[in-house]
């Protein structure tokens, strides 16, 4: 049996359909063709995946001159060689702010840079381990840039059919004995023999436990946070131009995309990350667009997904500090009938590493290890 608490399933994957029938996701959108998780689960489900045209590091300014992608990889490339360098003894304690500070004035494709972590960890720079700079922010992935036909949430969907799945089911409490578990609603209890808690870490920080989690589990829960997002798209009435543009004054970036026809989709999607891009684009939504895509052509209204107010998220995705990483372990080990599932588990923020959990978290119920 899934419970879920909201009236769909797919949780941090949402793809909606615009009014010109454009698909566009307002969660999870990037999968690399390198990530080996999500890539054999959607060719095991027989699911098409088209081709984005999309680099992820490379970007020019909102309203600012053209930067050759050769530039943006040669940043690249100097930021993975100063972490080589650095070690990951060094690295585990430092921010990210620390280590490209170090490597000097890098020009316009350094501002870039530090706006597109910042926007993508979804908090500041001295937030964010410097160990987390890999290629889950672009930074080394050789791969290319893909979606699933139809939408990414057909991840989950296509998972559904066969399984019990409770819609509107959100849970409060988890009790547990010697012999099962119970997952407790406002109205209703379940009875199980081993429960997996795939919940977003700002959900599952709110979850009631008798019994009380071990010290050293609630400790890693209580520190761990979660980076805050807004995504937005919008229609256009003709295939706009290929861009991909990040915005010069908030960590908010602005792009188009291949559709199934291999021409850019009459849609334009946009994200920015930590208070500092949340609060300018959602008062602005529709100034920052125009801004970033003077050429579009807008049809009907933005659609907007602001994670960090979402109730059953709490956030886009969780934010592994200095020094953190290691202490993730502690959330990989059952707690008696109980496992842990989601990116918060191994750090990972991606879809990819969502899966990774799950199957994780599915490989140790099946084989008895929390009985």
């Amino acid at each position: 049996m899934v419970l879920e608490g909201r009236d769909r399933v797919g949780g941090r994957l949402w793809s909606h359909r615009m009014p010109n029938g454009e698909i566009v996701e307002l969660g999870g959108e990037w999968i690399s063709t390198t990530q080996r998780a999500v890539m054999g689960l959607a060719n095991e489900l027989g699911l098409e995946l088209i081709d984005t045209g999309m680099d992820f590091i490379s970007r020019d300014p909102v309203g600012g001159p053209h930067i050759a992608d050769e530039e943006h990889e040669g940043l690249a490339r100097l930021l993975a060689d100063r972490m080589q360098e650095m070690g990951p003894v060094r690295l585990a304690s430092m921010s990210a702010e620390e280590v490209l500070d170090g490597l000097g004035d890098t020009g316009p494709a350094g501002s870039i840079l530090r706006s597109r972590l910042q926007g993508t960890a979804g908090a500041p720079l001295e937030a964010i381990a410097a160990a987390e700079i890999g290629e889950e922010f672009g930074i080394g992935d050789e791969g290319s840039y893909v979606r699933i036909e139809g939408g990414n949430d057909r991840l989950a969907t296509a998972l559904t059919p066969g399984l019990d799945v409770r819609l509107g089911v959100e849970a409060v409490s988890i009790r547990q004995t010697a012999h099962d578990v119970t997952v407790e609603t406002a109205d209703e209890a379940f009875l199980a023999s081993a429960v997996v808690l795939a919940t977003p870490l700002g959900v599952l920080k709110r979850l009631s436990f008798d019994p009380q989690l071990p010290d050293e589990v609630a400790h890693v829960l209580g520190s761990l946070r979660m980076g805050v997002g807004i995504k937005i798209a919008m229609a256009t009435v003709e295939p706009p131009p290929m861009f991909r543009r990040q915005d010069n004054d908030i960590p908010a970036w602005y792009w188009t995309g291949f559709g199934r026809s291999g021409s850019v989709r009459r849609a334009v999607t946009g994200f920015a990350g930590s208070e500092e891009g949340v609060a300018p684009l959602r008062a602005n939504v529709m100034f920052r667009l125009a801004r970033a895509a003077p050429e579009a052509i807008f049809d009907g209204a933005p659609v907007v997904a602001d994670w960090g107010s979402d109730p059953l998220a709490g956030g886009c995705y969780s934010l592994i500090g200095p020094g953190q990483r290691e202490t993730l372990e502690v959330l990989n080990q059952p707690v008696g009938r109980v496992v842990f599932a989601g990116e918060h588990v191994n750090g990972s923020g991606t879809i990819d590493g969502a899966i990774r959990s799950g199957g994780f978290a599915a490989d140790l119920v099946s084989s008895s290890l929390v009985f």
